[in-house]
């Protein structure tokens, strides 16, 4: 058939598909073709690949059609075998056409997976009996004579072992795996089969489910040896085993005894005496041009599918590949086909008689492009990999070495003036055999325009351009059409923007868009590349940024074409100068603000200020929105004295939940929450936070759960306690308790102390003859470090005693440096409160932290977790507001 023939059949597939679901016994397509694409490629004298691209209702769907001429002197069929010509090892279909040099090659029959991985069928190679076929009455195969008969046909296998003495048994097989037989049983049942070479290097052994099975192992006609259910055995060069179970193996038991001449016959039918290559199949597919009756098998689903078919003339052969694939997002790359819809595809393109081959992840076909010394893949296969398989079905060239005779081009089809275009060629012969050549000693033209240097076009106008390569007296022409400068529509330049450190190199790429919606990557030496601005250089495809900080734009040029990229080079950092003295502040972008206070440091101290790389294990459901680092710069040193700000805006809308700022603490491996307050007047809202120490701080969007206790519902203290468990300050008890009324000892109100105002971790421990608890420990240090307590005159802390009002005074006092006050104390019971407490419950009281009840103040007193838990709020209120 002609390749001007084969597109007008397929281009009426369309056609054919309405016309078969009028008369076949079978379901027509059940998709429908809304168009297809076809290419043709000639692979060698007398073989063409047809690359079918159709595009359905389902989805695009591949086949990949090899059409062979078998009149051709040169075009030889023969069976690829294995790794090595036998049964031993399977090998990929594509590996198999490069060790044998086949030109094109398809895989064949079914085969065992899980066993031996030998075929269930019959396979010749090269006019030998390599196995023979299954003894069923439902499984086709594909053979070609010696002089080039085509035969799809169901083979036949007899043959006979007989003894010196006469005595004779059937043989029911040659090379054969177990299989099921017509009546379900296993094939090894008083069966007796042989093995030669051509099965691999020993025998099958020990039958799975079987006992008393018997080995003869026969070399140059002579028993040499015989076993009973013994691993496989080394099959001789010179002879062959036999193995037999149940009368079988008492045929070999009673006639066989070691020294014992035997002699084996067999025959194939049809034409077993002139088959030159045969592999195994399945069903019939196509007969006589129409579909068959009924199919022998059918494998259901639409997957990738293997046939061989015949033309009625028996001149033309038909290798065929349908292709099952899905990219891994799951798009269908190609739908696959139904047993019944690869027949009627055969009968649409031609095919007269066709055989149904191994299909879905064995389906590959490999041939060799024009001008190439080697197969390579046509079809993706259905699997991940290549699966390796037992036979394929292999197509020959012996043509003798041709002189050159024409050239396969290579190179874009489209292309861009002003860019370089790449061209490469093949050499073949008068056969379409490969022929090698010298790429330098090719001279390259473009005609109307364009310049080649070596084998690189640059187009100069739009346009049609005949790229044309020439050796010796051979020259071979392709067309490619020329996009220039009218055409284009815009260039756009990766990043469009950049902002860097100094001395940070930044790869730039460009590309174009056309009118006609094309888009073409350039190459960096495609566009005129120029600076504005001290902002560093261009080379080899980047920009290096200046190691100074400095604003300025590139600008990109191409055929007229010119787009500029802003650019920025500043550290990925700013620093600011902390004085004892004086205030100090600096800022990340326009969105976060550091402030340290005159005396928050003790000594000067350069600080930095820069967003974080990374940042993990924030607590669950608190969504990060920007994460930094406030630390002293290398090399440099701060001793805090007191704490600093920091103040983060974000827009309205942009937190649902809960703001807050956490620090990550090194000493309790957490995210703690810094006390914080919020400023959300005017379109642009503010968290500012007093932080006291250094490190990882991030901006999250609390989404947690509000925490609530068993015992607090309607308490007078609720809102203060939720509020204080809510920051991480507070805690209840495992059972869901709070108990507001529990009086509060010192240590738990120091405790509550440090959590609420985040007072940062001391290496020196206070010695305190009593001991601390745990848990309290380093809060307790934290507050002597810090001059909030100091323990008794007796050396001890007496963290387990309740804590009185007067003490609370003073330790709040002492931690926010509360303000002096003129207001004389009107409490009824002054006289009561410790002169070391006066001024303390003078300055709480002004400030609102601290009240009286009934007129009284309960210097003495105690308070309970309610009580506490409320100063602990107005602590915290007052400490972020100062």
């Amino acid at each position: 058939m002609s390749i001007k023939s084969f597109r007008r059949i397929i281009k009426n597939i369309v056609l054919v598909s309405i016309i078969l679901s009028l008369v076949a016994p079978f379901q027509a397509y059940a998709y429908q073709v809304n168009g297809n694409n076809v290419t043709e490629e000639i692979i060698t004298q007398g073989v063409v690949l047809h690359s079918i691209n159709l595009n359905t209702n389902e989805g695009p769907l591949n086949v990949y059609v090899l059409e062979a001429d078998l009149s051709n002197p040169y075009v030889k069929i023969d069976t690829i075998i294995g790794s090595d010509g036998t049964l031993n090892k399977n090998q990929s279909v594509l590996d198999m056409a490069k060790r044998t040099g086949a030109v094109a090659a398809i895989n064949g029959d079914f085969f065992q997976m899980a066993e031996s991985g030998r075929t269930i069928g019959l396979a010749y190679q090269g006019g030998q009996l390599v196995e023979s076929p299954a003894l069923r009455n439902d499984m086709y195969g594909f053979g070609i004579t010696e002089d080039k008969l085509p035969l799809l046909e169901i083979f036949n296998f007899t043959g006979q072992v007989v003894t010196e003495a006469g005595k004779s048994f059937p043989l029911a097989g040659i090379n054969k795996p177990g299989y099921l037989l017509m009546n379900g049983l296993s094939s090894d049942v008083d069966a007796l089969n042989m093995y030669t070479t051509l099965w691999g290097t020993t025998s099958r052994g020990k039958i799975s489910g079987l006992t008393g099975v018997k080995v003869a192992v026969v070399r140059n006609g002579v028993v040499q040896q015989v076993l009973t259910d013994q691993p496989g055995v080394t099959i001789p060069q010179d002879g062959f085993v036999l193995q037999g179970h149940g009368l079988a193996a008492q045929f070999i038991t009673d006639n066989m005894p070691v020294g014992t001449k035997v002699a084996a016959s067999y025959s194939v039918a049809p034409h077993g005496d002139k088959l030159l290559a045969a592999v195994g199949g399945q069903a019939l597919l196509v007969e006589d041009g129409h579909l068959p009756a009924y199919f022998t098998q059918n494998i259901s689903g639409k997957v990738a599918r293997t046939a061989v078919g015949v033309s009625s003339d028996g001149k033309t052969l038909y290798l065929v590949a349908v292709e099952r694939k899905a990219a891994a997002d799951g798009t269908i790359i190609s739908r696959g086909m139904s047993q019944e819809e690869l027949a009627e595809f055969l009968i649409s393109i031609g095919v007269w008689r066709a055989v149904n081959l191994d299909g879905g992840g064995s389906t590959t076909m490999a041939a060799r492009s024009l001008g190439d010394f080697e197969a390579s893949l046509i079809n993706q296969p259905q699997g991940s990999s290549l699966r390796s398989v037992a036979d394929a079905i292999g197509v020959f060239s012996t043509a003798p070495q041709g002189s050159l005779h024409g050239m396969a081009l290579s190179g874009p089809s489209l292309a861009l003036a002003g860019t370089q275009a790449s061209f490469s060629a093949k050499g073949y012969d008068q056969y379409y055999n490969p022929v090698s050549i010298k790429p330098a000693d090719i001279k390259w033209s473009a005609t109307p325009s364009g310049d080649f240097t070596g084998n690189v076009l640059i187009p100069k106008q739009g346009g049609t351009v005949t790229v044309t390569a020439k050796l010796d007296n051979v020259q071979s022409s392709v067309n490619v059409q020329v996009v220039g400068p009218e055409s284009l529509l815009s260039l756009a330049v990766t990043p469009s923007a950049i902002t860097v450190k100094p001395g940070e190199k930044v790869p730039l790429s460009a590309k174009v868009n056309t009118i006609y919606g094309d888009t073409f990557d350039l190459k960096f030496q495609d566009v005129t590349w120029t600076i504005s601005g001290s902002i560093g250089k261009i080379a080899d495809g980047s920009f290096t940024a200046t190691d100074q900080v400095a604003e300025g734009e590139i600008k990109a040029t191409f055929q007229g074409l010119s787009t500029s990229i802003p650019v920025t080079v500043k550290p990925s950092w700013v620093e600011l100068q902390a004085l004892p003295e004086q205030e100090s502040s600096a800022g990340l972008d326009s969105w976060i603000h550091v402030t340290f206070p005159a005396s928050s440091v003790s000594a000067p101290a350069t600080i930095r200020l820069a967003y974080a790389a990374e940042t993990t294990g924030l607590p669950a459901n608190c969504i990060n929105l920007g994460a930094i680092t406030v630390s002293p710069a290398p090399g440099e040193k701060a001793d805090l004295m007191a704490p600093w700000w920091l103040s983060w805006d974000y827009q309205p809308g942009t937190i649902t939940g809960r703001p807050a700022i956490l620090m990550w603490d090194d000493s309790t491996k957490k995210w703690e929450e810094q006390p914080a307050r919020l400023d959300d007047q005017g379109e642009v809202k503010t968290i500012s936070a007093r932080v006291w120490g250094f490190g990882q701080l991030v901006l999250v969007d609390d989404h947690r759960r509000l925490p609530s206790f068993k015992d607090t519902g309607k308490h007078w203290a609720e809102a203060a306690i939720n509020d204080l468990a809510a920051r991480g300050v507070a805690n209840g008890f495992p059972d869901g308790t709070f108990l507001p009324g529990q009086a509060v000892t010192r240590a738990q109100f120091v405790k509550l102390l440090s959590s609420a105002l985040q007072w940062p971790a001391v290496e020196k421990l206070p010695a305190f003859k009593d001991s601390i608890p745990d848990w309290a420990s380093s809060a307790v240090a934290a507050a002597v470090a810090n001059g909030v307590v100091s323990g008794y005159p007796d050396g001890t802390f007496r963290p387990d005693a309740s804590i009185t009002r007067s003490e609370m005074a003073v330790m709040i006092d002492r931690a926010l440096a509360l303000q002096e006050t003129d207001e004389n104390l009107k409490y009824k019971d002054t006289g009561s409160i410790p002169d070391f407490a006066r001024t303390a419950v003078a300055k709480a009281t002004s400030a609102g932290l601290l009240q009286g009840e009934g007129g009284l103040f309960r210097p003495k007193d105690g308070a309970t977790r309610a009580e506490t838990a409320v100063v602990v709020s107005r602590v915290l209120k007052l400490w972020v507001e100062k």
